[in-house]
């Protein structure tokens, strides 16, 4: 099993990875995604379904690997579709995919995107609170 793959294994035992077609479009639909994976071998009503749930704005790992290595990383017989649902894990991810498979970069480079708008909201919103 790759790295990689065993990096999802982590994030689901963190309850950082929703994993299957329902749960992720629950994730989805609460806002809480912030990658998207595919597996290499899954569904075209599967892919095309996802791709829809991202809307453009969401960014998503096409897998080399299928749904049995996908699944056996996750501890499941096999697994289509997840998502990671953490900025920290998801950024990770993308690093060490980037690191086996340079054409994952444009992935990364939309995660460091929207790890560096909300480092700068931050930054600028001050105590609502305050008085």
């Amino acid at each position: 099993m790759s790295e990689s793959l065993s990096f999802l294994g982590l994030a689901r035992r963190a309850g950082r990875l929703a994993g299957g077609e329902d749960a992720v479009q629950e994730a989805v639909a609460a806002g809480k995604v912030r990658l998207l994976i595919l597996a290499a071998d899954a569904g075209e009503k599967t892919v095309r379904h996802t791709e829809h749930q991202s809307g453009g704005k969401l960014p998503i790992v096409y897998l080399t690997s299928d749904k049995a290595a996908l699944g056996a990383a996750l501890g499941w017989q096999s697994c289509a579709v997840a998502a990671v649902t953490d900025l920290g894990m998801a950024l990770a991810y993308a690093r060490k995919l980037t690191e086996d498979d340079p054409r994952h970069q444009p992935v990364l480079d939309a995660l460091t995107e929207t790890d560096r708008r909300i480092r700068t909201r931050k930054q600028r919103k001050p105590g609502r609170n305050r008085r």
